[in-house]
């Protein structure tokens, strides 16, 4: 029997959200509000597929624990 582990993922706070850059590219900053970390994603243009975006991420965290909420 396989057992898959959730990930828990960050959850925005809307109303304190900070963007920086243009409909091309840029970042947008908030807070999570289940564990209150500075969270961020980053979203860019693709000619292909429109705008692209990543999921929310700690800011300043490694690659291992970018998208885990720990609350």
């Amino acid at each position: 029997m396989n057992t898959l582990n959730k990930i828990k993922l960050h959850k925005p706070n809307i109303q304190a959200i900070s963007t920086i850059g243009d409909f091309y590219s840029g970042e947008v900053y908030t807070f999570c509000e289940n564990c209150e970390n500075n969270i961020e994603k980053n979203y860019w243009y693709d000619e292909d597929c429109g705008t692209r975006d990543t999921n929310w991420f700690i800011s300043n965290s490694n690659s291992k624990t970018r998208e885990e909420c720990v609350a």
